[in-house]
């Protein structure tokens, strides 16, 4: 049975030549350190994130009692999870993404035309957070908090995620959770008209939805649509830095759709989310018992050989390109859409024209389990293309 360990250094730095050993060895593993089955085959992961009738978000489902209260769309599953979700979906698509997409693509041209000429700068806290923020609150139809301040609270709450992991996190989540409620009062109480906001609470007493449920939902999609958008981004630009071939192909605008995904697919941001298992049941040769949790490994599957041939390289053609980078059925991530439109407006705005960008320095990861990119990643615009200064 492997002793995973998915805050060593080298599950940091590089976790998937652990994950290709995995698939090899024992695809479906007990780990006594997360209390749960992981999973690494795409076929198994995609087969869990699917089936809502044995594998539940709700682990109330599965015997779970003391689990808090349970009311965001990725905390339920159907029957009660469809309306509020369509209530969302269908607010976000009523929304003028592409005007979302052209103010992310402006606002990253800004930043890159205000840098000094051949100076470094941070991608991640310079250019992808305050880009992301900016979206996700026009998607909303709020005010944009500043990203400065902003930023910790997000990170806060995105290391809670890891409190099983490392108890010490969860007391700053709860502090940025308690923050991040007073925010969403505050939308709350000034939400008109014009963004998704606006609509989710309109259309929540015509369904019988609840005021806390959108509540809750909102702050979901709110940290999702901020937290991997900026993760999105920052491992996307990471990889490009290592392969001048991409760096110039993303420049074709008929590559930026398929591009995007396959950076995304090459190395998203969340590394897996767990079910509880409402029935006994067995995966691959793996028997599961009712009560029991399973973690499929997102990053896993979307490397994994038997789905995706060449896994470990770039295919920015790549189609079909069924990744799980952004979960899959029910509960994928509700920011998936606004993730892709920013993901696309921070690649061009960054290798228009001529430029190169390439590292000014390591990046720098903080230690986290279920979230994985560079929290600093310090790069500077050049004429000709080199990986490092």
């Amino acid at each position: 049975m492997p002793d995973f360990d998915p805050l060593s250094p080298s599950m940091i730095s590089d976790p998937f030549s652990t994950y290709a050993k995995l698939r090899e060895s024992e695809p479906v593993f007990w780990s006594e350190r997360l209390g749960s089955w992981v999973l690494t085959r795409y076929e198994d992961c995609r087969s869990v994130l699917s089936n809502t009738d044995i594998f539940a978000s709700d682990w109330r489902r599965a015997g779970f009692d003391e689990v808090g209260p349970v009311a965001s769309m990725q905390e339920l599953d159907p029957p009660e999870h469809v309306p509020i979700r369509r209530l969302f979906t269908t607010a976000f698509r009523a929304r003028d993404l592409t005007a979302i997409g052209r103010r992310a693509l402006a606002l990253t041209e800004s930043i890159v035309a205000g840098l000094a000429p051949g100076a470094a700068f941070d991608f991640t806290a310079d250019v992808a957070r305050p880009v992301a923020l900016d979206a996700v609150c026009a998607l909303l139809g709020i005010d944009p908090p500043p990203a400065h301040t902003f930023a910790p609270l997000a990170d806060a709450l995105v290391r809670g995620m890891d409190a099983g992991l490392l108890p010490e996190v969860l007391e700053p989540a709860m502090a940025a959770r308690a923050e991040l409620n007073d925010l969403i009062a505050g939308w709350f109480a000034g939400s008109g008209d014009g963004g998704l906001l606006a609509q989710v609470l309109a259309g929540a007493d015509a369904i019988d939805v609840s005021q806390e449920a959108v509540w809750n939902s909102a702050r979901v999609l709110f940290l999702a649509g901020f937290s991997t958008t900026v993760g999105a981004a920052a491992n996307a630009v990471l990889a490009l830095l290592h392969d001048p071939e991409a760096q110039q192909r993303m420049r074709d605008p008929e590559l930026l759709e398929s591009g995007v995904d396959e950076l995304m697919r090459y190395d998203g941001p969340v590394q897996g989310t767990s079910r509880a298992c409402v029935e006994d049941v067995t995966i691959g040769e793996v028997g599961v018992r009712r009560g029991q949790l399973v973690l499929p490994l997102f990053a896993a599957a979307n490397r994994d050989p038997q789905r995706f041939p060449r896994p470990d390289d770039l295919v920015l053609d790549r189609r079909p390109n069924q990744h799980l980078a952004l979960g899959w059925g029910p509960h994928s991530c509700s920011g998936a859409m606004l993730a892709r439109i920013v993901l696309r407006a921070l690649i061009r705005g960054l290798w228009r024209g001529s430029a190169w960008l390439r590292l000014a320095g390591d990046p720098e990861r903080v230690p986290r389990a279920t979230l994985r990119y560079p929290d600093r990643l310090p790069v500077v615009h050049t004429e000709t293309w080199s990986p490092y200064p």
